[in-house]
């Protein structure tokens, strides 16, 4: 049998690093442990795509870059976004008897060995990078959730329309017209959906554009300006242009991104997490331990996450026992300060069905964890950072969300599986 060549060995027949590199990566992986590729990263000799091309041709395994188009939605079907995530392992390809997952690394075996258990089908592994996978992941699942698409859709008023389209944070909108037949389309993520429009939705348009639409359009095919959309008591400051001819008409709405105090003060996090935090939540298993370094910032953060994260149309609730004022648009509710009485009180406020709940009691200890986690929908529990997570995965939360202050007020955001 041909032994396996090591990483070193490979890296080094390449060119890419030297035996002086590898020297250097094990005196390093001495004193810091881990893996060896993860010590090459660190001395910066090579990149974490490099490594994992390496691997790939250490263990003799196809290293593929996947696009969301090209995979097999029933595949990946077999497993939830959720699942996916915490194992950063996605289905990608199946037949009768074999089973086509995209990894991360192959010696992380246990969710292959879930995976072969379950399916009873033989595994087959091809590598990409951590960074690919989850963006191919969180790809896949907003493809599959507007797999609907393909099917008929019942007609809807523009103004149901609308607060989809506001919700959503659609990048554009717009509606068309072809003789008798109009329909209202947004795009969502990259995603085009569309929806045939009924009832009155001239008249609902005019009462909410200003300027409205008539008297920008009356005596023009080709018109282009600013204006105000008011829905819900939101108002959104839209770039409207509109288009028409003898078949038709076009409107076009592009919503201008406004920058809110609470942004510039807490910078978000990266398309990405806000994505998976998002897809976490349509899957229902929503539920955050969230840490901070200083711990002052995460009290100060953590009341604006659902608006930070989710959408400012959520409704949520801020569970505390601080000795302060919070922000006028959070709506919060502070505790007594016996803490025999906190079941109790929290039990009061599930009547009223939040989406979303930030809960910042000082940990997790006590009976009344369970009921402050099923306020909302979505749920964010401040934690101390480095304190022992185990109540925390006791009571069903399965993620952990961590924020660091870096100089000069850069925020460093990460999203992991909640290790205990």
């Amino acid at each position: 049998m041909t032994q396996r060549r090591t990483l070193g060995e490979i890296l080094v027949g390449l060119g890419r690093i030297t035996e002086t590199d590898v020297a250097k990566a094990l005196e390093y992986q001495r004193h810091s442990g881990g893996f060896f590729g993860a010590a090459l990263v660190a001395c910066g000799l090579v990149s974490e795509d490099e490594i994992e091309w390496g691997l790939a041709s250490q263990f003799d395994l196809p290293y593929v870059f996947p696009k969301a188009e090209e995979i097999d939605y029933e595949a990946a079907a077999m497993v939830s976004p959720e699942w996916a995530l915490a194992h950063l392992t996605l289905p990608i390809m199946r037949t009768a008897t074999t089973l086509t997952v995209v990894v991360e690394s192959p010696i992380k075996t246990k969710a292959v060995d879930e995976l072969r258990a379950r399916t009873d089908r033989e595994v087959e592994l091809a590598l990409a990078s951590p960074s690919k996978i989850r963006e191919l992941i969180r790809q896949v699942y907003a493809r599959a959730s507007a797999a609907d698409e393909d099917t008929p859709r019942p007609p809807i008023g523009l103004s149901d329309a609308l607060d989809i389209v506001l919700t959503v944070a659609a990048s554009r909108f717009g509606v068309s017209v072809r003789g008798a037949r109009s329909w209202i389309w947004w795009d969502e993520a990259g995603r085009v959906r569309r929806r045939p429009l009924s009832g009155d939705w001239q008249g609902e348009l005019e009462r909410a554009l200003r300027p409205s639409v008539a008297s920008m359009t009356a005596v023009h095919p080709r018109r282009e300006w600013s204006g105000e959309l008011s829905r819900g008591g939101i108002v959104t400051t839209v770039e409207a242009q509109f288009l028409s001819d003898e078949s038709g008409s076009e409107y076009l709405f592009h919503p201008r991104p406004v920058v809110s105090p609470l942004r510039v003060s807490y910078p978000p996090p990266s398309g990405g997490i806000i994505s998976e935090v998002r897809l976490l939540a349509r899957s229902g298993n929503a539920r955050f331990v969230f840490t901070s370094a200083p711990p002052e910032l995460g009290h100060e953060l953590l009341p604006h996450l659902p608006e930070l994260l989710l959408d400012p149309a959520w409704r949520s609730i801020y569970v505390h026992t601080r000795d302060r004022a919070t922000a006028l648009e959070v709506f919060s509710h502070r505790l007594s300060t016996e803490r025999g009485s906190w079941r109790a009180e929290i039990e009061s406020l599930r009547a009223f069905q939040f989406d979303a709940v930030t809960v910042d009691l000082g940990g997790g200890e006590g009976d009344w964890l369970t009921s402050a986690l099923d306020l909302g929908a979505v749920s964010f529990l401040s934690w101390a950072d480095g304190a022992d997570v185990g109540p925390a995965f006791v009571a069903g939360i399965r993620w952990h969300l961590h924020v660091a202050r870096r100089k000069e007020g850069h925020l460093d955001w990460s999203l992991e599986p909640l290790l205990v």
